[in-house]
């Protein structure tokens, strides 16, 4: 079975509103708004074709953890705390968006 994101927000006491990436449900990271929608961008530049990048990294503010993903043929895998998930474009696609409009 594939691995399952779920992207939330939440409240930081210091950081404010922050978009919670799970893997799994209890793996995550937390991104404030601006590191979200910039590996948002980054996803969506690869999937797309207008980035020739093969590696997306982010380290979060808020989060312990680092967001890496290894640009392949057929699609990104992600890599959070050593977990990893391999993701096809269309699931690209959706967590890409889901990084921008992430539920309440």
């Amino acid at each position: 079975m594939p691995p399952s994101f779920q992207v939330l927000q939440c409240d930081h006491r210091a950081f404010g509103r922050l978009i919670r990436l799970s893997l799994d449900g209890d793996t995550r990271l937390d991104f404030t708004s601006e590191e979200a929608a910039t590996v948002s961008r980054a996803l969506t530049a690869v999937r797309e074709g207008r980035s020739l990048e093969r590696e997306i990294y982010m380290s979060p503010i808020a989060s312990n953890h680092e967001f890496s993903g290894a640009v392949l043929t057929e699609g990104v895998r992600v890599t959070i705390a050593g977990r990893v998930a391999e993701l096809g474009w269309a699931e690209v696609e959706q967590l890409a968006q889901d990084l921008i409009g992430a539920p309440p």
